[in-house]
């Protein structure tokens, strides 16, 4: 079901089981809100958005990550007597968000989750931008790929240097603790 606001014109896409959502919204909110149908077909769009990805790495990257923050939203929501993920069609979620492959997301650890369309070597999606391609195809070259996660700044770190990072963290602050409480016991003698 698409519901919509008058005063806004936001669209909401609900599922039938989170059609109660409505009325939480309608009382919490007191939000004026309308059933509405969409007057285009949604299937002929995605196959031509999921053929963009096919050749534009960050478009494609961009699908990969709402789908995961889409995710993450869904399990963490405040509704979650309505928003269950195991109720949740996965696989039109996946097919909404246009992906070539199901990204690895712990929340869906052990859910047999398929795409709907033809197999596409992801890692051969190429960016449009030359410079980025260019230093994917070094990255690439350098030797194995580790995975990888995209920090807030941009740099692409490898898990394990993170868990690395985190680690040293850790001493440093036991150290600290450390040191600190010789100091007070020193003080006391």
């Amino acid at each position: 079901a698409v519901v919509s606001t008058q005063s806004t014109g936001a669209l909401l896409f609900l599922a039938p089981s989170e059609l109660s959502y409505v009325d939480f919204l309608k009382i919490s909110q007191k939000a004026p809100l309308e059933e509405y149908t969409p007057d285009f077909e949604v299937l002929p769009a995605t196959a031509k958005i999921r053929k963009m990805l096919t050749h534009d790495r960050d478009l494609y990257e961009k699908s990969v990550r709402a789908f995961v923050s889409f995710i993450q939203f869904y399990t963490k929501h405040s509704c979650k007597a309505i928003f269950l993920l195991k109720e949740l069609d996965l696989g039109g979620v996946v097919e909404s968000y246009c992906l070539l492959e199901v990204p690895k997301v712990p929340e869906l650890k052990g859910r047999g989750v398929e795409v709907g369309c033809e197999k596409v070597d992801t890692s051969a999606i190429p960016y449009k931008d030359k410079a980025r391609e260019k230093a994917r195809l070094k990255r690439l070259q350098s030797g194995p790929v580790q995975e990888a996660m995209v920090s807030k700044g941009g740099k692409v770190e490898s898990w394990s240097k993170k868990k690395e990072q985190k680690l040293k963290r850790v001493k440093r602050k036991t150290k600290k603790q450390l040191i600190k409480s010789l100091k007070e016991n020193e003080s006391l003698l």
